[in-house]
């Protein structure tokens, strides 16, 4: 058990990939996994006429990898079927141990997912029967999800019931007003019909949810008081027991923050850039049919009148509205070529003229409501959720994310239902969590100002500041009488991305001290990704080595899932570790040009030929699908898991400021494309275009994991990786072990590339067998 494990690891300094190579942690200048040309035929065993399996160890273990580089899931099974004796006969026994429950494990899945889908149909019905639409919708997914036709569950009387019913609910709610009641019913409705034949439907759904979830954002930024009160009903709805909190009115003005130093100069000319550089080339006609659209959705969402009178005028709404239907049709009439700047700056200009003569809106609302229209609509039209303008109260928080500086106390924080300043928790090894500072702490004031009102941009603008200096917060906590005051040393906060197996203990300075490997049996270490950042790589170079200190290396799994992405050099620097030569990742403009190419560099790739398994799902995106795809591509590691999210644009940051305000447009302008594999002339676009049917990194094995298994195996990450640092070691509850996972078939995805790499290793097994314990 890892938590009794006493053995630790040396703690050492930066890796050099030099060094690395030196210390012989794996070959840099082999890495073929087919026998030598004059070596002597193996002996098989044949298994059918078409497939022979071999009975030597070493053709066994290159044998199965090959498979699993083809993506050969009936091969591999055949080569698990016939596991040969190596020169270690508990470490061919405990392989054969580990396919037997593997399979066991899928199998207990199988007949899990039948009950499973028989208690869901019960509920639906149930729910259905009582009239609770919602929760019958939610019965309803989990029913579609176990099922292996999708469509043929939508045709089910009692379905077919449902599906009626929340349509006309949605409806209602939609007129009443009801925009959360109404959010609820379409994302199930919408989800049903996602990945069906029903496409028509789908996109009606869809459609309106799309309506809903903008106007419930408007409210959220302009109308927080009639937004509280849907949610009072929402929960009267579903908890009524509940206490639910009274609005605050410190809150009532906030929307006012985000609109600062806005003017409509700006917004010209990030409508500028964007018709000219965005990567769809799209050019002018989508860009000013956004910011329309956007504008007549604000208008026509009465909510708002609770912070803009002149929306209670219902006269002057319909003839604003009535002006921007006018100007929407004529841009939809004219042909794209005859929009330009110049029809842009009379829109913008006629548009504020005409609100000022009817619903009289702060103009710097309509400026704001245009551009970020006009951004959405590129989302829409080409799936670009990357590209905005990035408006003055958002420049500086926007320079922090880019450049990595973080220097705070290390906190994550939001409102409470009450809109006070909650604590959601401290990082780990931050100043906070040394401070003793703990998840649901609520901030009452910083440096003695009162917290109340303060909107979270504000909380983090008060509490961070120079390092290497205190800042004082009053904390109230559950449990304690009194507020208390808690100082606190500002400091560079590392985000920490390069995780192992078992995470042992943090050591004083909040350093974590990881077990690296997942076996240390057979020699094969885990590492877990969750970002690229600017430490990533020189971390990973540091983990390979306490690894090689530790014990040989026979085989690594990179666990890129749920790995958003990050620097692209750090992507780079990743990918050279495992190959020698090639194409790496290059970019190509709207044209199909290449405009840029990185490749390996020699003499670093350190990890070549390092058997690597590489885990990736529907959360890995960016750097990761670089990684992953280009030693896909190379032959250089396996994937396994699901598709990847399929992220692999570019996006550039133009500079809009002026003497009197800050702000800037972030652009798509180029798409990632990997090297071809073996057989192709091009190479693959990673990002999902609209109307695509293939995107992302597609795995060479492909294993789901079921929404439950998900959860279940993220929360017992969390929980196992969670230390209460702020806590005596001898008082802390003790930490669920990460052994399930792999032991009890929690993550099928993580135990089959463990699998293939123990088969792999199988032909490295020492003669003095690692298995037996020493009789001293």
């Amino acid at each position: 058990m890892h938590a009794q494990n006493t053995r630790t690891a040396p703690r050492t300094g930066t890796m050099s990939i030099a060094a690395l190579a030196a210390l012989g942690l794996c070959s840099i200048t082999t890495g073929q996994l087919v026998e030598p040309a004059d070596a002597p035929a193996p002996p098989t065993t044949m298994v059918s006429a078409e497939v022979a399996v071999p009975e030597e160890v070493d053709a066994w273990s290159n044998g199965i990898w090959t498979a699993a580089m083809a993506g050969d899931s009936e091969l591999i099974d055949t080569y698990l079927d016939r596991i040969p004796e190596s020169t270690s006969e508990l470490r061919s026994q405990r392989l054969r141990e580990a396919v037997d429950a593997y399979r066991a494990h899928l199998k207990a899945a199988d007949i899990d997912r039948g009950s499973d889908r028989s208690e869901a149909l019960a509920r639906m019905q149930e729910h259905l029967q009582d009239e609770k639409i919602v929760e019958a919708l939610t019965a309803a997914v989990e029913l579609q999800t176990l099922s292996d036709d999708w469509d043929s569950v939508l045709g089910e009387e009692d379905m077919t019931a449902l599906l009626e019913r929340a349509r006309v609910d949605s409806e209602s709610s939609v007129e009443a007003g009801d925009l959360l009641l109404a959010q609820d019913l379409l994302y199930r409705l919408r989800t049903l019909h996602e990945d069906t034949g029903q496409n028509a439907l789908y996109e009606e759904y869809d459609s309106a949810l799309d309506d809903v979830n903008r106007r419930i954002s408007l409210l959220a930024q302009y109308a927080q008081r009639t937004l509280h009160e849907l949610r009072r009903e929402e929960m009267q709805r579903l908890a009524p027991e509940d206490e639910f909190p009274e609005f605050n009115d410190a809150f009532a003005n906030e929307w006012k923050e985000r609109l600062r130093n806005i003017n409509d100069r700006m917004l010209k000319r990030a409508l500028l850039m964007a018709s000219r550089d965005h990567i769809a080339g799209g050019g002018w006609k989508p860009l000013l049919e956004g910011g329309i659209e956007a504008l007549r959705i604000f208008v026509t969402t009465t909510a708002l009148k609770e912070n803009f009178e002149g929306l209670a005028n219902s006269e002057a709404v319909d003839r604003f509205d009535a002006f921007l239907e006018i100007h929407e049709r004529r841009i939809e009439d004219m042909p794209g070529d005859a929009l330009n700047g110049e029809t842009c700056r009379r829109l913008v200009d006629e548009i504020l003229l005409a609100n000022n003569r009817t619903v009289q809106i702060d103009p710097t609302v309509i400026i704001r409501e245009f551009g970020d229209g006009a951004m959405y609509r590129l989302e829409k039209e080409y799936q670009d959720e990357y590209s905005q303008v990035i408006w003055p109260e958002e420049l500086r928080r926007f320079q922090q994310q880019v450049d990595g500086d973080f220097v705070g106390v290390g906190i994550l924080i939001r409102h409470d239902d009450r809109r006070r300043v909650m604590i959601v928790n401290p990082l780990e090894g931050s100043p906070a969590a040394r401070s003793g500072i703990k998840a649901g702490d609520i901030i009452v004031a910083v440096e003695g100002k009162d917290t109340m009102g303060w909107s979270l941009n504000q909380a983090v603008d008060e509490i961070t500041g120079p390092a290497d200096q205190e800042v004082l917060l009053r904390i109230e906590r559950e449990g304690v009488e009194e507020p208390f005051d808690v100082a606190v040393m500002r400091d560079q906060i590392k985000m920490r991305s390069v995780n192992g197996w078992w995470k042992r203990e943090l050591s004083d300075s909040g350093e974590p001290d990881w077990d690296w490997f997942i076996d240390e049996t057979d020699g094969i270490g885990y590492i877990r990704l969750t970002s690229f950042n600017e430490d990533s790589f020189q971390d990973f170079l540091s983990a390979l080595q306490e690894m090689h200190e530790e014990q040989p290396l026979n085989g690594l799994i990179l666990d890129l899932r749920f790995n958003p992405g990050g620097l692209l050099r750090s992507a780079v620097e990743f990918t050279n570790l495992f190959i020698e030569s090639g194409t790496i990742v290059s970019g190509e403009d709207r044209n199909r040009n290449q405009v840029w190419e990185l490749k390996a560099e020699p003499g670093r790739a350190a990890c070549m030929g390092l058997p690597t398994v590489i885990l990736v799902n529907r959360g890995s995106a960016s750097a990761s699908e670089i990684v992953a795809g280009a030693l896909k591509a190379h032959g250089a590691a396996v994937v396994l898991g699901e598709r990847s999210f399929g992220k692999g644009s570019v996006q550039t940051v133009h500079d809009l400021s002026s003497p009197f305000s800050q702000a800037a447009v972030k652009l798509t302008t180029q798409y990632y494309v990997l090297p071809p594999m073996p057989g192709e002339t091009s190479g693959r676009l990673v990002h999902k275009k609209p109307g695509a049917d293939d995107w992302g990194v597609n795995p060479h094995l492909s294993i789901d994991m079921a929404p439950e298994q998900i959860l279940e195996a993220t929360e017992l990450r969390r929980k196992a990786d969670f230390i209460e640092e702020w806590i005596a070691k001898d008082e802390r509850e003790q930490r669920p072990e990460v052994l399930p996972l792999i032991t009890e078939g929690k993550d099928p995805q993580l135990e089959m590339g463990l699998l293939l790499l123990r088969a792999r290793a199988l032909k490295n097994a020492p003669r003095t067998d690692l298995l037996v314990e020493s009789s001293d």
